[in-house]
């Protein structure tokens, strides 16, 4: 089901806005946590990013190749998150981009909920990972440092409602330092703890 652009701006602008609450020394959230968190096309999130960017709503940081890879909101943003009804006719500034409704770019297995519990996921796609920890052929210094790793996460993402996005997102970005190749096995259960710990609309 596609989403409206200017409904698109505003999950944009009220999910980086909760992120800098939550963590106001914060870099702002990866590209591709704000495009699965939200569930929305790769073009339509870079073009409206971009479109907030040039409006000085957010700051973009890490570009490289044209593509940006964190966003933050800035004070003018926050402002218009807090203050939307004095902003109402600016929050529909979005009437012109191209193929709002392409899901170019947005990957299938991020869009479907599997149908036992959350914390049955987590505990699922950490066994697999660790099994497949076990089974690389890696040392064994570097198979404990990425168990802890997964621990870490782990729990953090058991904690619900109540895990820290900056926790989350820290060993997130060392698991994809260290280990991308568990990231496919981590990141559907990574993406619905996030929604869960910013009880968005659908989360487990």
């Amino acid at each position: 089901m596609s989403v409206s652009d200017n409904q698109v701006l505003l999950d944009i602008l009220e999910l980086l806005h909760k992120h800098i609450s939550d963590d106001p020394e914060s870099r702002g959230i990866d590209r591709a946590i704000i495009q699965a968190t939200l569930q929305i096309p790769l073009k339509q999130m870079d073009d409206i990013i971009t479109l907030l960017a040039q409006r000085n709503l957010v700051i973009l940081a890490g570009t490289t190749g044209g593509k940006w890879t964190f966003a933050k909101i800035t004070t003018d943003g926050i402002d218009v998150i807090e203050n939307r009804e004095k902003y109402a006719d600016k929050l529909s500034l979005i009437q012109t981009l191209t193929d709002p409704n392409s899901e170019e770019g947005f990957d299938e297995a991020f869009k479907k909920s599997p149908p036992h519990s959350f914390t049955e996921q987590v505990t699922d796609a950490f066994k697999q990972a660790s099994d497949q920890v076990l089974g690389a052929t890696i040392s064994v210094g570097e198979k404990g440092k990425l168990e802890k790793q997964l621990r870490s996460l782990e729990k953090e993402l058991l904690k619900g409602r109540k895990a820290d996005l900056n926790s989350i997102q820290k060993d997130w970005e060392g698991l994809k330092k260290n280990a991308g190749w568990l990231t496919p096995t981590i990141a559907p259960v990574l993406l619905e703890g996030i929604r869960v710990a910013l009880d968005l609309p659908g989360s487990a």
